[in-house]
């Protein structure tokens, strides 16, 4: 029974490892909107090359997403200058979280200033093959996902933060090509 458990617990690992590793290095997809921006005109993945960018999926009803937010505003404050764009695609669990005027409201309430989109019909989730809430996804200034961060980015689980900033801070020093 431990040699059962053991390799349950193994294959597990291994297919989590693999999934994060599989979307590290391609190109980031492209924003599939169903919905409204908040904070922004339309962007793409494209129109943003030359820029260092988080891609938030998450969802405002989520507690790990909303206690990711004061660590996203701290570094859209302290990167912007330098080349930082955050962008968040809202990716609902809920009918009521489809609706933009609640998605307005929540961006109001938590002082989120970066670009917003609803991604109602989980396109943009289905195209990183993405599977949590929040989830981070780092793309360098050429388009490509670097790093990807699986779960909340706050004070109550500090260890994701420090390796996370350490990858922006080195991808804003490369040279755009």
């Amino acid at each position: 029974m431990k040699k059962l458990f053991g390799s349950i617990v193994l294959a597990t690992l291994l297919s989590v490892s693999l999934g994060t590793a599989q979307t590290t290095g391609r190109p980031a997809p492209d924003f599939i909107v169903n919905g409204q921006w908040f904070n922004s005109k339309p962007l793409s993945i494209h129109d943003l090359r030359g820029k260092v960018v988080i891609v938030n999926l998450w969802v405002y009803s989520c507690i790990n997403c909303h206690r990711s937010l004061p660590t996203l505003a701290t570094w859209y404050k302290k990167y912007k200058d330098q080349g930082l764009e955050i962008v968040g695609p809202h990716s609902p669990e809920f009918e009521s979280d489809k609706i933009a005027s609640n998605v307005a409201t929540s961006l109001k309430e938590d002082n989120v200033t970066w670009p917003v989109f609803q991604d109602n019909k989980l396109e943009t989730w289905n195209a990183y093959n993405n599977r949590f809430w929040p989830s981070f996804y780092l793309i360098d200034k050429q388009g490509m996902i670097r790093e990807v961060h699986e779960g909340e980015l706050s004070s109550v689980f500090l260890n994701g933060i420090a390796p996370f900033e350490a990858e922006i801070t080195k991808l804003l020093a490369e040279p755009a090509q």
